[in-house]
């Protein structure tokens, strides 16, 4: 009876062994298939993380090459930069040069002024009152003298004069007691007054030669313009006080 115990015991004993490891199995296999998707998760983890690296490494390279390619603009503008400061410290010397030439032919053109051209314009100045104050005095005079001027001058008094005669005998006429027409006096001359217009305008269209005369001088030298206007019948010392006081020589 204490065999048969015994051996029950050690029947128990094996079957509740047996149910250990059952559930030490069971415990096992879902540790197993947690390990499994657990495993599973982090392939697929690592395939995410192969795939963000690939392109990472592609990013890299791009910007590898966007690196190399700014270093080689940042290369030509630097070239180019020193390039520019040359061609600009090249131009200022080329400037500063010109300026000093410029200066220095300032400088000799600031000489002849004085020593040369300033003289020639006081000459010039000179020349040019003495025409003002003098030679227009002179041309003037000289136009009175010429014989066109004085014969269409004696026309238009002639005219005036006989305009006047001929207003005065036709007032007389009208306003006297005499029994006589107008037309019978001798004196009287009806186109009088058409002939002082005529003689008038005659005179304000006569051209005078020395006037053409100053006109082809306009270019000539101040002496010749001078000499153009000396008086014909003024150029001896007897001439008058007034007409040698217009010489060039007295100015």
């Amino acid at each position: 009876v204490a065999q048969v115990a015994h051996r029950e015991q050690r029947i128990q004993a094996r079957e509740s062994e047996i149910k250990n490891l059952e559930v030490l199995l069971e415990t096992e296999a879902g540790m197993k298939r947690a390990a499994e998707e657990k495993s599973a998760g982090l392939i697929q983890e690592l395939e995410k993380m192969r795939a963000q690296f690939l392109e990472l490494q592609v990013g890299n390279e791009r910007l590898s090459q966007q690196v190399d390619a700014l270093q080689h603009q940042v290369f030509g503008e630097e070239t180019l930069k020193a390039a520019f400061e040359d061609y600009k410290r090249q131009q200022d010397q080329m400037v500063e040069q010109r300026c000093t030439k410029m200066d220095a032919r300032l400088d000799a053109m600031s000489i002849d002024f004085d020593e040369e051209l300033y003289p020639h314009m006081l000459t010039a100045i000179a020349c040019r009152r003495w025409v003002i104050g003098h030679g227009l005095c002179l041309a003037t005079m000289k136009c009175a003298e010429s014989l066109e001027m004085k014969q269409a001058f004696a026309d238009v008094v002639s005219a005036g004069i006989a305009k006047g005669m001929s207003k005065g005998l036709k007032h007389g006429v009208e306003h006297g007691h005499a029994q006589r027409t107008i037309e019978s006096l001798e004196a009287y001359d009806p186109e009088a007054e058409a002939k002082f217009s005529a003689a008038l305008q005659s005179l304000k269209d006569l051209k005078l030669p020395l006037l053409d005369q100053l006109e082809g001088l306009k270019d000539a030298p101040m002496d010749v313009i001078m000499t153009s206007l000396y008086l014909e019948d003024d150029t001896g010392d007897d001439a008058p006080q007034f007409i040698r006081d217009l010489r060039p020589g007295s100015s």
